[in-house]
C-alpha cells in the first residue's frame, strides 16, 4: 500500500510547469512529505541529491546553444560521396577546405571522414556499413536506408537533441512539413532523423499549354478531360505553328527511359490525366474499407489507362512516346503544345525564350476530375535525413553542423568560401533544406512586390535564401504589366534571360497554380520507404507495371491485360508487400 501511495505522491508533482531545476527539487520535497518510512536525515539526503541534480540539469540547460562552442574538442566520424568532377580550390580536399574549418573554428569540432566514395558507389558501401554495424556518427542517408536503419534498431533518438539544439531555422522547415512530415521520422512519438524538407511543389505535376496556340486558335486552357481532348486534337489537325503542315503533337509523353507515372516531379509523364480519374498509380492506399492497397492495380487505374489509350490511338497523344531519346526537344523544336511536370519546368525551357517569336508556356491545375477538384499525388515531403549512430556521445555535433550549413551557406557563397567546390560539392553532411511551402511562400511576396505592396527593405530573407535575388532580377526582367507573366511581358533582350528568367517563370508560372489555386486535392503515399519483400521483389515488379501500362496504352491489347496484371504483380511479391506495409503505415 505504501508503494502505491508513493507512486501517486510522484504522479502529482506536474513537471511540465516547472522549470528542471524546480522540478527536481519539488520531488524532493514531495518524496518527503508522502509519508515514507524513510529518515530525517534520509529525507535531506534525498533533498541534497536532487538539488544537486537539479544544479546539474540548470547547468546542461544553460549550455543547450544550437551554435555553442564545445569547451575541449569534439570529433565526429562521418562518409560522404565525392563527384571525381568536383574541382576544388587550390591546396583543398574534401577533408581540408574552407567549410571544415569553419566547423572547427564556430564549434571546436573535429570533422573525420570513415571513407569516402564516388556518387555510383556510395550507397553499395553504406549498405554494407548497416548490414555490418559499423556505422559512422552521422550521415545524411535516404529512405530506404532510414527505414534499414530503424529496423536494425540503430539510431539514436534526437527528440531531445533536436529540440534542445536545433536552430530555429531547422526547426521551421521542419515545422513546415506538418504531419506528413513528421509520419516519415517520427517513431513512437521520437524523431528518429532530421529530414532534409524539400519543397511540396517539387512533386506537383501540373499542365503545361502553348498560350500563343491558344490564342491563335481561338481555344481557352482545357479544364476537364473532354475539353483536353478538344484542345490536343486542335494542336494535331489545325496547323497552330502556321508551316502548312500536319507536323505538330498535341500532348507529349515520357521518351524510352521516362516513366508513365512516378511518386515525384514527373516532367513528360501523364500523371495528371491519372488524377483525373482520381487514380494514384505507384501510391499506398486505404481503400474504402480502411485497407492498405496499391494505386496502380485500382479499378480507377484501370479507367485511367483506358482514356490514354483512346487517346493514344486518336493521335492526341505523342505517337513516339516511350520510344523518343529525349522528349524534350519537340518542346525546344516548337511542336509540342501540351505536356505535364512540376514547376521547375521552367528551367528547361531556357533555350525557348531565346527564339523570335518565343513561345508562351503557361502552366494550369488541369485537368480536373468530374467533381471540379484537381487531384495531385504528391511527392515525400523529405528525401534525405539526417542520422546518428545510437552510440555516439554528441549527437548535438551533427545537428549543430546543419545550423551552421543553413545560418551561414549564403554568407559563404558571397564571399567565395571554397568555391571551387561548393557546399554541395564539399560540406560534411550536406543535402538541401528547405521550406516545405518555399515556392508559395516566393511566389507570394514576389507578386505583392509588382503590385507594391512590398519593398525589398521590408521582407525577412532568413529563411529564403533565393528570394532577394529574385526580387533584384525580376526588377530589371519584368515588364508591364506586372501582373502578366506572358512571354511576351518580359524584356527578353535582357542578359539575365539565361540566368535569371527561367527560374523566375518557374515561380510565377510554374507554382502559380499551387499558390493559387482553390480546388487542389493533395494525395500522400501511406508510404515512401522499402519493405522486406520490396528489397529483392520492387525492381521486377516495377517493370512489369510499366510495361504492362504501355502495353495498355500504345497496342490493341484486349482489356484483359490489366487484370493479367494485376494478377501477377500479387502473385509475384505484390500482395505480400500489401501486408507488409499494412503493418508499418501509420
Amino acid at each position: 500500500m505504501k508503494n502505491v501511495a508513493f507512486k501517486k505522491c510522484i504522479n502529482a508533482v506536474n513537471f511540465r510547469k516547472v522549470t528542471a531545476g524546480m522540478a527536481a527539487v519539488s520531488l524532493a520535497v514531495s518524496f518527503a512529505a508522502c509519508g515514507t518510512n524513510a529518515s530525517t536525515k534520509e529525507a535531506r539526503q534525498s533533498a541534497a541529491a536532487a538539488t544537486s541534480t537539479a544544479a546539474g540539469q540548470s547547468s546542461t540547460a544553460q549550455k543547450t546553444d544550437p551554435f555553442g562552442k564545445y569547451d575541449a574538442p569534439v570529433t565526429i566520424r562521418v562518409v560522404r560521396g565525392l563527384d571525381p568532377n568536383v574541382k576544388f580550390d587550390e591546396g583543398q580536399s574534401l577533408e581540408k577546405n574552407g567549410y571544415i574549418d569553419e566547423i572547427k573554428k564556430q564549434f571546436n569540432i573535429d570533422v573525420k571522414f570513415d571513407w569516402i566514395a564516388s556518387p555510383s558507389d556510395f550507397d553499395q558501401k553504406l549498405s554494407l556499413a548497416i548490414s555490418s554495424d559499423s556505422l559512422p556518427d552521422a550521415v545524411m542517408v535516404n529512405m530506404t536506408q532510414f527505414s534499414s536503419m530503424v529496423k536494425y534498431n540503430q539510431l539514436a533518438d534526437l527528440t531531445g537533441t533536436f529540440n534542445d539544439y536545433g536552430s530555429d531555422l531547422l526547426k521551421a522547415f521542419y515545422t513546415s512539413g506538418g504531419d506528413a512530415l513528421k509520419k516519415l521520422v517520427e517513431i513512437d512519438g521520437k524523431v528518429m532523423g532530421i529530414p532534409a524538407t524539400t519543397p511540396k511543389a517539387n512533386g506537383f505535376n501540373e499542365m503545361w499549354i502553348r498560350q500563343d496556340w491558344l490564342d491563335k486558335l481561338g481555344l481557352s486552357a482545357p479544364k476537364n478531360l473532354e475539353e483536353l481532348k478538344k484542345v490536343a486534337r486542335a494542336f494535331v489537325e489545325q496547323d497552330p505553328d502556321g508551316n502548312g503542315k500536319k507536323d505538330t503533337i498535341g500532348i507529349a509523353g515520357p521518351s524510352k527511359s521516362g516513366k508513365i507515372a512516378i511518386p515525384d516531379g514527373n516532367q513528360f509523364g501523364l500523371d495528371p490525366i491519372f488524377g483525373a480519374h482520381k487514380s494514384f498509380p505507384t501510391y499506398w492506399q486505404k481503400d474504402n474499407n480502411g485497407r492498405v492497397t496499391y494505386g496502380s492495380i485500382q479499378p480507377e487505374t484501370k479507367q485511367a489507362l483506358q482514356t490514354l489509350h483512346d487517346m493514344y490511338r486518336d493521335g492526341l497523344l505523342d505517337r513516339e512516346m516511350l520510344i523518343r531519346d529525349d522528349s524534350l526537344q519537340p518542346v525546344l523544336d516548337n511542336k509540342t503544345g501540351i505536356f505535364f511536370g512540376p514547376w521547375w519546368t521552367g528551367y528547361t525551357l531556357t533555350d525557348v525564350y531565346k527564339k523570335n517569336p518565343a513561345p508562351d508556356w503557361q502552366a494550369y491545375a488541369y485537368p480536373e476530375a468530374d467533381d471540379g477538384n484537381y487531384y495531385v499525388h504528391m511527392a515525400s515531403p523529405a528525401t534525405s535525413f539526417l542520422v546518428v549512430n545510437k552510440n555516439y556521445k554528441h549527437p548535438e555535433a551533427a545537428v549543430k553542423i546543419i545550423n551552421l550549413l543553413l545560418r551561414d551557406e549564403a554568407r559563404w557563397i558571397e564571399s567565395g568560401l571554397s568555391k571551387g567546390s561548393g557546399t554541395g560539392g564539399s560540406y560534411p553532411l550536406f543535402s538541401v533544406f528547405d521550406n516545405v511551402d518555399e515556392l508559395e511562400a516566393s511566389y507570394d511576396i514576389l507578386t505583392k512586390f509588382m503590385k507594391g505592396e512590398v519593398t525589398i527593405d521590408n521582407v525577412d530573407f532568413s529563411t529564403h535564401k533565393l528570394l532577394k535575388g529574385d526580387m533584384e532580377a525580376i526588377t530589371r526582367l519584368k515588364k508591364e504589366p506586372k501582373d502578366n507573366y506572358s512571354v511576351n511581358n518580359w524584356d527578353l533582350n535582357s542578359e539575365l534571360v539565361s540566368g535569371n528568367l527561367p527560374r523566375l517563370v518557374s515561380i510565377m508560372v510554374g507554382d502559380r497554380p499551387l499558390s493559387t489555386g482553390k480546388n487542389i486535392k493533395e494525395i500522400y503515399s501511406l508510404y515512401y520507404g522499402t519493405t522486406d519483400t520490396m528489397t529483392s521483389k520492387w525492381a521486377s515488379l516495377q517493370k512489369l507495371e510499366q510495361e504492362a501500362f504501355a502495353k495498355i496504352i500504345m497496342s490493341d491489347s484486349p482489356e484483359s491485360t490489366f487484370d493479367d496484371f494485376v494478377k501477377n504483380w500479387k502473385a509475384q511479391g505484390g500482395d505480400k508487400i500489401i501486408d507488409e506495409i499494412a503493418k508499418i503505415a501509420r
